[in-house]
């Protein structure tokens, strides 16, 4: 199915939640119990939701092991809860969340997770926080799993970098980087491979993983002259590094350098860098994209 993804920030609300513990193996029949859990516990303590309820993981499920997730219901203002209860009453603050919905069972939901990393990489903000479901039409209301619905929100920020995703191989990646680069007016100053040197000195083992420090000249000096502390935050670093489907080219956001300085006259060259490294990076996955 079709995965569409937007932003929205989601309103303060006051929540019913509740940690249980959820086997893998019986996910299905853990939600329904937990839901029926939260219901449970919201009539005896007067409660009225005003949501969906939702279960939010705060680690990977594992294939076999169980793990505590917590089962969470949206609810007007309400009494205390007792000890006994096993819940407790949060106040949930205004997040901004990626969110996207999945139609069906929950053996192919993790193609709704895939289909919010991609478009994360793409629109450039990056998770901080764990994934909560919403069931908007759960297990404990229908039993055709066809009919379910769940929406899917991960909280986000604005991401510290340009980045491109590249579906070839590592070396290839880095040839293409380099020369792009070179095109786009930057120098290609320093180059650090993180794996080899994980590897020489501490025997560690990473993915490959290459740190390039780049420069263009004149905007560095137009930078410099402004303020020499400039160059603490120069060369710019761009990483190449593999990942599980191919290879990710990342390059540090310049505008950060205004932030850092509280310089707001270096504004114009810094937009000028991000709008150069952005462009570079928007030709290296070209070739990739029409290839495909």
């Amino acid at each position: 199915m079709e995965y569409r993804v937007n932003l929205c920030e989601t309103p303060p609300q006051a929540v019913l939640r509740i940690p249980l513990e959820v086997r893998p193996d019986l996910l299905s029949e853990g939600i329904v119990s937990g839901m029926g859990r939260l219901s449970e516990v919201a009539e005896k303590a007067g409660l009225t939701a005003n949501g969906a309820p939702m279960i939010t993981f705060h680690r990977e499920l594992p294939a076999e092991d169980a793990i505590v997730i917590d089962f969470g219901l949206p609810i007007e203002a309400a009494p205390a809860l007792g000890p006994s209860s096993g819940a407790e009453l949060v106040i949930q603050s205004p997040t901004l969340v990626a969110r996207t919905s999945h139609r069906g069972g929950y053996g192919d939901i993790d193609a709704a997770y895939r289909a919010l990393r991609e478009w994360l990489q793409q629109a450039g903000y990056r998770p901080v926080g764990p994934p909560t479901e919403a069931y908007l039409i759960g297990p404990d209301e229908v039993s055709d799993p066809r009919l379910l619905s769940t929406e899917i929100r991960i909280p986000v920020s604005p991401a510290p970098a340009i980045a491109v995703h590249l579906p070839t191989a590592f070396p290839d990646a880095v040839e293409r980087t380099r020369t792009v680069l070179r095109e786009r007016g930057f120098g290609v100053v320093t180059e650090f491979d993180v794996q080899a040197a994980l590897r020489e000195r501490t025997g560690q083992h990473i993915e490959e993983y290459l740190i390039l420090g780049i420069c263009n000249p004149q905007l560095a000096g137009i930078a410099l002259a402004t303020d020499r502390e400039a160059g603490l935050l120069m060369p710019c670093n761009v990483v190449v590094r593999a990942d599980d489907t191919g290879v990710l080219v990342e390059a540090v956001d310049p505008t950060l350098l205004v932030q850092v300085l509280a310089r707001p006259e270096l504004a114009t060259t810094a937009e000028e860098i991000r709008r150069m490294l952005a462009g570079a990076l928007a030709s290296l996955a070209r070739p990739a994209a029409a290839a495909g």
